[in-house]
């Protein structure tokens, strides 16, 4: 299996045009928002859905895995998808991702995120596991799920800021007929800091996700986005189905 990597700054790499980040100075894989156990939240809405794809998932982090051999694996958070006590389903969900994947990483870091109420029960028997309740520091980089606001300052050494939380979608009209969404990165400057956010789009199969405009913030989810970027200044990387990432410069250069 070839692995393409696309970077998209200085030691940041995503892979495969997949919703997966690399940071080669720490030699760690991320992504977030798995929402594993949705099937049966939808179940109990009177949805079926024949498909699950925590078993698909899971074998595409532990392909990665195995080929990348990253030390440090992080997930930024909504790793179980209910607000409430997991059901039996999502028990068994989330604990056999996690222990699956444990084989193949030395560390995993898990931030939690707002759909993770319940979760410590099932990283605790994992010795290799480590669970944040608030954020994640290492080197130049700190990890937040992105559903609350920044801390008023952030240590000296961080340059990128990482969150999730957003599902961020990239929408458009082609010839103002065929309407076209696809997940994308976002990469651009924060007020009052030096430092660089970096939203991760979804990992889960079923995300639908929110559409990005740079002068329209009423609809977003994160904070840290609605209060804190300079969204005319973000750039976009879209990702493609043809395992291509699609760069968008700023908005204030093309978005009217």
């Amino acid at each position: 299996m070839e692995v393409t990597r696309y970077q998209i700054e200085p030691q940041i790499e995503i892979i495969d045009a997949q919703p997966i980040l690399y940071l080669n100075d720490l030699k760690a894989l991320i992504l977030a928002d798995l929402h594993l156990g949705i099937e049966a939240i939808m179940s109990e809405d009177g949805s079926f859905s024949p498909y699950n794809q925590t078993k698909e998932l899971t074998k595409i982090v532990i392909d990665y895995l195995r080929i990348i051999k990253p030390k440090l694996l992080i997930l930024n958070g909504d790793i179980k998808h209910s607000f409430h006590e997991p059901t039996k389903m999502e028990n068994r969900d989330v604990k056999g991702f996690l222990e699956a994947i444990s084989l193949y990483v030395k560390e995993i870091h898990i931030i939690k995120g707002n759909h993770d109420l319940f979760l410590s029960w099932a990283t605790k028997d994992i010795e290799n596991v480590n669970f944040y309740k608030e954020s994640f520091s290492r080197g130049q980089y700190y990890f937040s799920h992105g559903d609350k606001q920044l801390p008023e300052s952030l240590p000296e050494e961080v340059k990128y800021v990482i969150i999730a939380h957003e599902h961020p979608v990239f929408s458009s009209k082609i010839n103002n007929l065929q309407k076209i969404k696809a997940p994308t990165f976002l990469l651009g400057p924060l007020n009052n800091t030096k430092a660089k956010l970096i939203v991760l789009p979804a990992f889960s199969s079923y995300s639908v996700g929110t559409p990005i405009y740079p002068y329209y913030k009423d609809n977003l989810l994160s904070p840290i986005l609605k209060e804190n970027a300079i969204l005319p200044e973000f750039e976009l990387f879209v990702l493609d189905e043809k395992k291509e990432v699609l760069h968008f410069p700023s908005f204030k250069l093309w978005y009217k």
